[in-house]
């Protein structure tokens, strides 16, 4: 960890076997943009600035800041910026980034920065303007979500200062993570709450349909259409929208949503009369908007409209202290006794790969299986959601737990295999599979696939 040893902010790093740091410091403050300053190496005195999100660095032409460093990595490091601090990876470089003289594989640095060194440069990661402080909401509730880590408690206190903005909000996250919970707490704590909340999953509806299905037609616009048809975008008026894995939004479609978002005005399919828009919006993705992006697969106009205020939801393995809570909540809903302290400890250990979908689909089984008894769960029960699937028992999920699910088997599947070929070698794997090298070790660590560093 990070311990801070003087006014000035300095900090002793202390390394994990995996090559993680994590920051024990309590800066609760909040920062909207960032400043990289080049202080040492042959791009010296270069200076770049972003806000919250996800930028690259490395000395490859495409990265968000170049490097003409010879011994900086093509694609070299990966910093996600949020409003709490940065998370620095390193993309599996040959030199490796170092603070203060440790190599690192990743690091989260808290608001006031720090200073890393890779090749033989150096670079200044700083706050550019003066942070807010955060607050950490006194509730271990909102809407749905449950938590009384800091890490939740924090998430809280973002969403109740972002619910009462109209503001439009992209929520990322890993499947599983409760990412419809974040945008439902947020449409119920702000003023729009007696008002419709409308879910639209663009990876549910075929590519024929979705532009009506946001949109609506008009009577006769297309084989099939027998009469008007409102979409969700005026089923929402008044009330708030919610656009889950708008990352699988096709591109041709993209720039009529861009304009809808920017014109607040839509014309139904076939229509000829503009419809005038009172909806707040909110999205989702489990992709990398920002991979999309640059593999041109997602407009970038369209990523920043809809990312004017980011929120992360933290994975389940990220505040596992709040398995207890979580599990108690699950029995009461489904009215079974609490569960012994060995099964508890059980759930404790357990990396939750699957998030807290995992595990509600572990508590129910173990609610069913036990009968009218207390609910028991031992280490053979907690496996990777993809290795329990089988036809029968996919078609007894709902369809979007199924189809991430299927997606997670198919890709821990695919990169196992791809690596396998290439005895582990990313860069040969991602060139086989044209895919970014970057986005290969982004699936990998996810999906729990090792890489070669």
């Amino acid at each position: 960890m990070f311990h801070e040893t003087g006014p000035g902010g300095c900090y002793d790093p202390v390394v994990a076997l995996d090559g993680t740091l994590t920051s024990a410091n309590r800066d609760r403050r909040q920062v909207s943009r960032w400043r990289i300053e080049v202080t040492a190496g042959p791009s010296r005195g270069h200076v770049h600035q972003f806000g919250t999100g996800t930028i690259r660095i490395g000395s490859a032409a495409g990265n968000d800041l170049v490097l003409d460093d010879p011994r900086i990595s093509r694609n070299h490091l990966e910093i996600d910026a949020m409003p709490n601090g940065l998370r620095v990876r390193d993309l599996g470089s040959k030199n490796g980034t170092f603070l203060q003289g440790s190599r690192v594989g990743a690091i989260d640095l808290p608001p006031a920065g720090a200073v890393l060194t890779l090749g033989d440069s150096e670079l200044a990661l700083r706050p550019d303007d003066e942070p807010d402080p955060v607050a950490i909401s006194a509730r271990e509730q909102c809407g749905r979500l449950i938590g009384r880590t800091e890490v939740m408690r924090a998430l809280f206190g973002r969403i109740e200062r972002v619910a009462h903005s109209d503001a439009t909000v992209l929520i990322h996250g890993e499947t599983g993570t409760g990412k419809e919970l974040v945008a439902e707490a947020l449409h119920e704590l702000g003023p729009r709450a007696e008002r419709p909340f409308v879910v639209v999953d663009c990876s549910a509806i075929p590519r024929d349909l979705i532009e009506s299905e946001l949109f609506g037609h008009v009577r006769g616009a297309f084989t099939g259409a027998s009469a008007d048809r409102r979409g969700a975008f005026e089923r929402a008026q008044g009330g708030t929208i919610f656009l889950d894995e708008i990352g699988e939004l096709a591109v041709d479609l993209q720039p009529k949503l861009l304009r809808v978002l920017e014109a607040r005005t839509l014309r139904p399919v076939g229509g000829d009369t503009e419809v005038e828009l009172d909806v707040r919006v909110i999205a989702a993705s489990l992709r990398d908007l920002r991979a999309l992006v640059a593999a041109k697969a997602f407009r970038e106009d369209l990523f920043f409209r809809l990312s004017v205020v980011d929120l992360e939801v933290p994975p389940l393995r990220a505040h596992r202290d709040d398995v207890p809570l979580i599990v108690d909540q699950f029995l009461r809903e489904l009215g079974a006794p609490p569960i012994g302290a060995g099964s508890l400890a059980t759930l404790m250990r357990f990396d939750w790969p699957g998030n807290v979908r995992q595990l509600r689909n572990v508590i129910e089984r173990a609610v069913a299986l036990a009968g009218s008894g207390p609910p028991v769960i031992r280490d053979e029960d907690l496996v990777a959601p993809s290795a329990e699937l089988s036809p029968s028992k996919l078609f007894e999920l709902p369809y979007k737990v199924a189809k991430d699910e299927m997606l997670a088997q198919f890709t821990r599947e695919y990169l196992e295999a791809l690596l396998a070929r290439h005895g582990g070698n990313v860069s040969a794997a991602a060139r086989e599979a044209k895919i970014d090298r970057n986005w290969i070790v982004a699936l990998a660590k996810r999906h729990g696939v090792r890489v070669r560093d």
